[in-house]
């Protein structure tokens, strides 16, 4: 490719310069988000492109310039401020990034640890982190509480809540996350506990339903997201959900 390939395409064919620049939102759906930015995107410059690059629980934009000149970058800068003010909340990343990569540089920039304990999940979320080399400097580990016993005799969950609210709560999912961080010594933790089917949901709970917690040194919080009916999809969309949910709650506290 090096010696032979690319040097005979760029022989052959012109080659236009192209800039890009990539943004990485989270917490909202594509249709809403297009919507959103609509009157935005009608003014961007005839020879900017705009792609929606939707992902489990993100997606990217990306603005690309064909033949892009010495304006370029400074116009594309503050085209990027006016849309933070558009969708503020949604924006996480400034860069084409992986969730994944973003949770490892905010840890290391924060000289932080996370753990995670992980219900429907199955170890999803602790396999995304440690896919990225040099993750040993800030990941501990998990627990894979896949039943109520080891959410119990484990994480520390009551078993009285886990009775009155069912294993699929915020209460429960709450105290998953805490009870890592309390016995791996983390900073930050966070817990998936859900329904990833097709088997086991119920008219309160259906299939695609999680509960995502997220325990940092100040605080725990949690959010129930409802996806759909396909067991490896849901997974997928838990465990980026996950990530996307710790990643908010490191940046507010930046």
């Amino acid at each position: 490719m090096e010696h032979e390939i690319i040097p005979l395409i760029k022989k052959h064919y012109n080659l236009k310069p192209v800039f890009h620049k990539t943004l990485l939102l989270t917490g909202i759906a594509e249709s809403i988000l297009a919507e959103k930015i609509s009157d935005w995107e009608d003014s961007l410059a005839k020879n900017v492109r705009l792609a929606y690059l939707p992902a489990y629980s993100s997606i990217r934009l990306r603005l690309s310039v064909y033949q892009p000149d010495d304006t370029t970058e400074s116009y594309i800068n503050a085209k990027v401020e006016e849309l933070k003010r558009i969708v503020p909340e949604n924006i996480i990343a400034y860069e084409d990034i992986k969730l994944e990569e973003l949770v490892g540089k905010l840890l290391k920039d924060k000289l932080c640890t996370v753990a995670t304990a992980e219900s429907c999940t199955g170890g999803k979320v602790a396999s995304l982190i440690t896919s990225v080399s040099g993750s040993s400097e800030y990941y501990k580990g998990s627990v894979v509480s896949y039943c109520n016993e080891v959410k119990a005799d484990v994480l520390g969950v009551n078993r009285a809540d886990l009775e009155k609210y069912g294993a699929v709560s915020s209460t429960v999912a709450e105290q998953m996350a805490s009870g890592v961080r309390r016995l791996l010594k983390t900073d930050y933790a966070v817990a998936t506990t859900g329904i990833a089917g097709p088997t086991g949901g119920s008219d309160e709970k259906p299939v695609g339903t999680v509960w995502i917690a997220v325990a940092t040194p100040t605080k725990v919080v949690s959010r129930k997201y409802v996806f759909g009916k396909d067991r490896s999809i849901n997974i997928e969309r838990f465990a980026a959900s996950a990530l996307s949910m710790l990643i908010v709650e490191m940046e507010k506290e930046c």
